[in-house]
């Protein structure tokens, strides 16, 4: 597979080239697809997409390819995942579900364009699928354009405000934006929704990643997160990371309030009274 002036070329293994329908899938969809760009830009907002008769055949056809391209996805295998999506999109252009998956599919592979697209002809199809909208913000976000990355993350939580992965993708973003206490709002109630959602990203829903990777600030900040909820193990292991990357306020830790529910747990006393050493001047 090669790039070429934002196009995506994909050079199918020869079992798949002597396979005309599936090579047209590709062309079909893709060729399909790229228009959306043009339309994004001249109206500043999603098009809206007519939805057309499909045959319940192809419908079920359209179903079993998801399956396969789910399995396909779950083992990590992109592209026959992509392949798969790419022939159910065909047989069934009326799912918003499917548009979704395509996309997602296509940000793992980091054609964040094609990714826009398929986004966008999700929403097309249903301006009110929350998931379609936060992951359009996740390639915004993972293009560094946070400001319509912003704009997406809060749509999709005004859809559906009870998903953790909107709340840290939002959190994310304004600790990039150094934000920080909004951060901490969100990642909070992220949390509050789903204990493993940092250790953890959703099928149907993209999660954006920190583009400066870990650092001091984040990781105690993700501690005091974790102590606040009486968490003292992955307390303890972010601040670890946080010394790590070279956190050294132990008078700033002792004050935190966060740190109230775990202070008398024996762990964390025994953290303590290392980090003053290794700390100390």
């Amino acid at each position: 597979m090669f790039a070429r002036k934002g196009r995506v070329m994909i050079r199918l293994p020869s079992g798949h080239l002597s396979n005309g329908r599936r090579l047209d899938t590709f062309r079909t969809v893709k060729a399909g697809l790229l228009l959306l760009s043009t339309a994004i830009f001249l109206t500043g907002c999603p098009p809206r997409f007519a939805r057309v008769p499909v045959k319940a055949e192809n419908i079920i056809r359209a179903n079993e390819a998801v399956r396969e391209g789910d399995i396909a996805f779950a083992r990590r295998e992109f592209y026959p995942a992509l392949i798969k999506y790419l022939e159910a999109s065909r047989l069934n252009p009326n799912s918003e579900y499917i548009f979704n998956k395509l996309g997602i599919t296509y940000s793992q592979l980091k054609y964040y364009s094609e990714a826009t697209d398929a986004f966008v002809r999700s929403i097309g199809l249903n301006p009110k699928y929350p998931y379609a909208y936060n992951n359009l913000g996740s390639v915004y976000f993972a293009i560094n354009d946070k400001r319509k990355a912003e704009r997406y993350f809060k749509k999709a939580l005004g859809l559906k405000e009870d998903v953790a992965s909107f709340h840290l993708n939002l959190g994310t973003l304004y600790f990039e934006t150094k934000k920080l206490e909004k951060a901490m709002q969100e990642w909070r109630r992220g949390l509050t929704l789903d204990r493993s959602i940092f250790n953890r990203s959703e099928s149907i829903s993209l999660v954006a990643a920190t583009g400066s990777g870990p650092s001091s600030e984040k990781s105690y900040r993700m501690a005091r997160l974790f102590a606040s909820m009486g968490d003292v193990d992955k307390a303890l292991e972010n601040l670890q990371q946080a010394l790590n990357a070279g956190f050294t306020d132990i008078e700033t830790l002792r004050k935190e309030p966060d740190f109230d529910p775990i202070r008398q747990d024996p762990k964390f006393v025994a953290f303590m009274r290392t980090a003053t050493l290794l700390t100390r001047p």
